[in-house]
């Protein structure tokens, strides 16, 4: 049986790897952007280790939000437009300028679609 800690830190790991997850993070990116090894973050999201207030503040600061939103367990996660931006950023890496616009011009016609 586990105890109410032991929950916790798994429904806290949960929601921490979900977070990640949706922003196309890696464990090892979060770690860095986070100032922590890897190896522990896996054991946090695992549930496997209870992290402190300050260890929480660092993996929010790695994932954009606040402390708040992370502690909230009936928000659902959902992405944001800055991590859609994000995605077409990274998407757009290595790609020539020409081919890069035309694809802009097609997220631009679909956006449009969407707003009426």
């Amino acid at each position: 049986m586990s105890t109410p800690r032991e929950t916790i830190s798994y429904q806290l790991g949960t929601r921490i790897r979900d977070f990640r997850t949706v922003r196309h993070l890696s464990q090892e990116a979060l770690a860095l952007n986070s100032g922590m090894h890897p190896a522990y973050l896996g054991k946090i999201e695992r549930g496997e280790k209870c992290p402190t207030i300050d260890t929480l503040n660092k993996i929010c600061e790695g994932l954009k939000i606040p402390i708040t939103e992370l502690l909230d367990f009936e928000t659902e996660i959902k992405p944001t437009s800055k991590e859609a931006v994000h995605r077409i950023e990274k998407a757009l890496a290595g790609i020539d300028d020409e081919s890069a616009v035309k694809i802009a011009e097609i997220v631009e016609g679909i956006a449009e679609i969407y707003r009426k």
